[in-house]
Parts: structure tokens; sequence; C-alpha cells
């Protein structure tokens, strides 16, 4: 029982000392690049043991907010929390509930097109580069009937006009949702016909008149329009985020099992007296 306290007590500190350093990142006292210092003063500024400041870090590693390299010369360094993290914990609560293609895409209905209209009052020179040269690598893409390229540029066009949004909250809620039908729609453009992808350049090129003249609500209508008509276009099914095989770990064989003996053993006849 002693040694359960122990153990407890261990990480109730562990936990006490990641959350010190986790409000010291999100502060910006210690920002993205900065290397931690060593385990040795770590643990000498802290008055706990090597062990405990480990569970430490593995809680920040663990909500990405660290990257820890092993070996000499390793350690800790501050991280930007990456998205793929939480889409995955995100992916796995919606699909537990069932949840259907048709249900995430209303909840990017009534966030995206806003997005869209936000860019149009609040835009600079560098949003609009970015979004021509996406788009016009989807009209190049389109024109050769490149469906691997239109899909490449199809998805940043897209991951731009969330990035550049002028919400930080809507922004990075709306891509959370996009990365999980990411895949889904990069599958959908590599069967896409030419007339489709023409359609979907031509759609883009739109868009950015739009933000360029400064029309939110002609950017809400249209970007609105044009997510309506790609969601009809590929269906509705459940949410299968985790739809890879799953893998095979190798069989190994316990120590303690006797090897099969293949040698065939051959009863000797008996002496004769």
């Amino acid at each position: 029982m002693a040694a359960g306290a122990a153990e407890g007590r261990k990480h109730k500190t562990g936990e006490a000392v990641a959350a010190l350093l986790r409000h010291r990142i999100v502060r910006g006292e210690l920002p993205v690049g900065t290397k931690l210092p060593t385990e040795e003063e770590l643990t000498e500024q802290f008055g706990i043991a090597r062990t405990t400041l480990r569970e430490a870090l593995r809680v920040l590693e663990s909500q990405g907010l660290i990257h820890i390299k092993r070996g000499r010369g390793g350690g800790g360094t501050v991280t930007m929390p990456d998205l793929s993290r939480l889409s995955e914990s995100f992916a796995g609560a919606l699909q537990m509930r069932a949840t259907t293609f048709a249900d995430l895409d209303s909840a990017r209905l009534l966030i995206e097109p806003e997005l869209a209209a936000w860019l149009a009052t609040a835009h600079d020179a560098d949003d609009l580069a970015l979004l021509q040269d996406a788009g016009e690598a989807a009209r190049t893409a389109a024109e050769q009937n490149d469906q691997a390229a239109f899909a490449i540029a199809a998805s940043r066009f897209h991951t731009l006009l969330l990035e550049r949004g002028r919400n930080t909250t809507l922004s990075l809620f709306s891509q959370l949702l996009h990365q999980l039908v990411e895949s889904r729609y990069a599958l959908g453009a590599r069967d896409a016909s030419q007339e489709l992808m023409q359609r979907a350049a031509r759609s883009y090129t739109k868009l950015i008149s739009l933000i360029e003249a400064g029309d939110a609500g002609g950017a809400r209508r249209h970007w609105q329009q044009q997510m309506t008509y790609m969601i009809e276009a590929t269906g509705d099914q459940l949410i299968d985020y985790y739809d890879g095989e799953v893998p095979r770990l190798p069989v190994r064989r316990s120590s303690s099992a006797k090897k099969p003996n293949s040698k065939v053993l051959v009863p000797k006849s008996p002496r004769r007296s």
C-alpha cells in the first residue's frame, strides 16, 4: 500500500509540473522553438526526481506542446500543437457516435462561407496572392485533366481559405472539420471528370474576385452554393476515419516455452547378458 501511495504522489507531482510548464508555454513565456532546460536543471528547479520529470514531459509531448529528442544532445523543444492530434481524437468521438458525413458537412456549411465573407472584408495582398496561386494551379490541372494535381491544388485552396480567415477560433475549428473530410474529397477528386474539375476551378476564380472586391455577401453566397454542390456530388456515408488495415503484431514465443524437439528418440535394445 505504501508503494501505491508513493506512486500516486509521483503522478500528482508530475501532473503539477506539467501544468506549470504548460502555463508558461501557452502564455508565451516559452515561445515555440525554445529548448527546455536540461533534465538536471529542471529536476533541481522543481525539486523532483528524474522519473517524475520525465512523466511531466511525456504529458506535454502527448498534448503536442513539446517534442522530445532522445539520446545524446536531446531534450524537449516547445512546438505548436498539431491539429492532426486533435482531429484523431475528435474523429474517434464522432465515429463512435455513428456520425455521418452529412452531419459533418452541415457544420462546415455554417462556418466556411462565413470565413469567406470575413476574408472579403479584411484581406491583404499576401492572402490574394496565395489564393490566386492555388486557384491557378487548380485551373491548370483541370485543363490538363490531371486529377492527382487537381486534388492537391483543391485541397490547398480550401486550406488557405480556412487558414487566412480572420477569426482564429472558427478558422481552427473549420480546419479541424476539413481534415476529417479531406481524404474523402481527395479520393473523389481523383475520380472527378474534367468538367467537374473545370467547374470547381472557375468557382475558385470567382470567389477570389469577390474577396478582392470586398463583396462579403457575394463571397458568402457563392461559397455556400459551391460547397452545397460538392457535398451533394459526393453523397453521404458514415464517418470511417480509422478505416485502414489493423496492423498485425509479430508473434513472439515465450522464453519459458519449450522448443519442440525434432530429434527422434529410438529406444535402445536391452543388452544381452
